[in-house]
């Protein structure tokens, strides 16, 4: 079974036989659904036949253990990332997790719209607690690659909303505890990674400023010299044999000189 599993990939692998068996028999159901005479025929009630009805359970458990897969697969990855290991030698990025996480979202998604649950209130509500759970984690990678990205404003807006929704997801009735404890040291994540994101972005203004006047790099402009001499930058070009100082030859300019009839008029002159 998976709880006997030691290892996070021997589950993910007793799963993936799980999942096949699932869709072997939910194939296999909509096979005899199609060739019964008696679904063929139009119902009065609009109640769901005990097949139908086992068809949804089926497709309930697929999309159930389908989660759970993704959840170790997940593990697997924040494993690896935080030690630094590739998986299949690929490093492991946040976009990886974040394509996780969405995949996670479209399960629930299907568990809710599954048939015959869709007026079980108590049901939705459930579905609805959890999607806002995995919506947290989901908000917390993409801040970390829009981090990545520079693009440190959307980040935090991103982890602020993340926020909103872990502080929500706790404050509602959660059934699963291994969640609430993942929301919980994602609570303690977010705001130190909050204050990194407002650091990256503080020091990177400081370096906009010092690349502006850098005197480490070698900073060539098209403007000569004498066009700029109220911006100040050491340029080793200046040194060279061909420094771009003035522009040679200089720009053809209209000389004042006097017109050509005071010089026709001094020969009249006496």
């Amino acid at each position: 079974s998976v709880a006997s599993a030691a290892a996070v990939q021997n589950k993910i692998d007793i799963l993936e036989n799980i999942l096949m068996d699932c869709k072997d028999a939910i194939s296999a159901l909509k096979d005899e659904i199609k060739n019964d005479p008696k679904s063929k025929t139009p119902s009065e009630s609009k109640q769901m036949s005990s097949i139908n009805y086992l068809l949804s359970y089926l497709m309930y458990l697929r999309l159930v253990r389908t989660i759970e897969r993704n959840n170790l697969l997940v593990q697997q990855a924040e494993e690896a990332r935080k030690n630094n290991q590739p998986i299949d030698g690929k490093k492991v990025r946040p976009q990886d997790l974040t394509r996780l996480y969405e995949i996670i979202l479209q399960n629930y998604t299907e568990l809710q719209q599954l048939p015959g649950f869709e007026t079980d209130g108590g049901y939705q509500k459930e579905i609805d607690i959890e999607l806002k759970a995995y919506r947290a984690f989901r908000c917390y990678y993409i801040a970390q690659v829009l981090t990545g990205l520079r693009r440190f404003r959307e980040a935090l807006a991103m982890l602020e909303r993340c926020s909103t929704y872990t502080s929500e997801s706790l404050a509602s009735k959660l059934q699963d505890k291994q969640l609430i404890n993942k929301l919980k040291i994602l609570e303690q994540d977010i705001e130190s990674c909050k204050f990194e994101v407002h650091a990256d972005s503080v020091l990177e203004d400081d370096d906009d400023e010092d690349t502006k006047y850098s005197s480490g790099k070698s900073y060539k402009d098209k403007k000569p010299l004498v066009d700029r001499l109220d911006d100040y930058r050491e340029e080793s070009h200046v040194l060279t044999k061909n420094p771009n100082i003035f522009k040679m030859p200089p720009p053809m300019e209209a000389v004042p000189c006097k017109p050509l009839f005071f010089d026709l008029a001094c020969n009249f002159v006496e």
